[in-house]
C-alpha cells in the first residue's frame, strides 16, 4: 500500500495540537527528544486507526515473508548510492511493504550496516526546539537554514536524483519555548514556508522569561 501525501495535513494537525498543549503545560517540553516522543505518540494513534488520510497501518506487510512493521521511526539513517550516511531524520514514516528486515531490497544479499532495507515512499520529519530565553535570533536562523540546506542537497544525493524526489516529502518543525524571534526569522518563512517537496511549522510555547 502506497503511502497517501495528503496524510501531511494529518501531521500537522498533530503537532499543532501539540503546541495547543504546550502552551497550557508550559513545562511539557525540555528538550528536543520531547518533542519527538509527543509527535510520535500523537502520529502512533493515528495509524492504529482503521482508515486514516496515510493508507497506511500499525501493523503491514513487509518485504519478507511473515515480518510485519509499523510506518513510523525515529532516527532511521539515510545512505547515498555509494553506503555514505547522508542524513538521519528525527522521524520517518515510510511504506512497510518496501521495507526488509532479512536481506538488500530486491536482491536477497546480505543486509547493509544498519540492518535493513527500505525503498518507495516517505515523509520524514526534522525537528529543532529553541530552548533560550533568547528565542530565534540571527544565529539561530542561520542554523535553521543551515539544517535545510543540508537535508535539501543530502536528500538529492542519497536518491542520486538531481532534483529532490518526489516521491518524498520534509516537514521542518521548529518548536521555541517563548515566542521570541527576529524579524529576520519571519521574512524567511514568509519567503519559504513550503515548496514542492518541503513545508515549515512552526510553534511556540509562549513561556515569558
Amino acid at each position: 500500500m502506497a503511502l497517501n501525501y495528503e496524510f501531511v495535513s494529518n501531521i500537522e494537525a498533530s503537532v499543532r495540537s501539540i503546541e495547543d498543549e504546550y502552551r497550557r503545560n508550559q513545562g511539557l517540553i525540555l528538550t528536543e527528544s520531547d518533542l519527538a516522543a509527543l509527535i510520535y505518540a500523537r502520529l502512533q494513534v493515528l495509524f492504529f486507526k482503521p482508515v486514516n488520510k496515510s493508507g497506511l497501518h500499525w501493523h503491514m506487510r513487509t518485504q519478507d515473508p511473515d515480518v510485519l512493521a509499523s510506518p513510523l521511526h525515529l532516527e532511521v539513517p539515510w545512505y547515498d548510492l555509494n553506503g555514505k550516511l547522508k542524513i538521519r531524520p528525527d522521524i520517518t514514516i515510510l511504506e512497510p511493504a518496501q521495507l526488509s528486515i532479512l536481506h538488500r531490497y530486491g536482491d536477497g544479499l546480505r543486509l547493509p550496516s544498519k540492518q535493513f532495507e527500505f525503498a518507495g515512499n516517505a515523509i520524514i520529519l526534522e525537528l529543532k526546539f529553541i530552548r533560550y530565553k533568547s528565542g530565534i535570533t540571527v544565529h539561530v536562523l542561520e542554523q535553521i537554514i543551515r539544517d535545510f540546506s543540508k537535508v535539501r542537497e543530502n536528500l538529492m544525493n542519497a536518491t542520486g536524483n538531481p532534483n529532490p524526489p518526489g516521491s518524498l516529502y520534509c516537514l521542518f518543525v521548529i518548536f521555541n519555548k517563548t515566542d521570541n524571534r527576529c524579524a529576520e526569522f519571519d521574512q524567511y518563512l514568509a519567503e519559504h514556508a513550503e515548496g514542492d517537496w518541503y513545508k515549515y511549522i512552526y510553534g511556540s510555547g509562549k513561556v515569558t522569561l
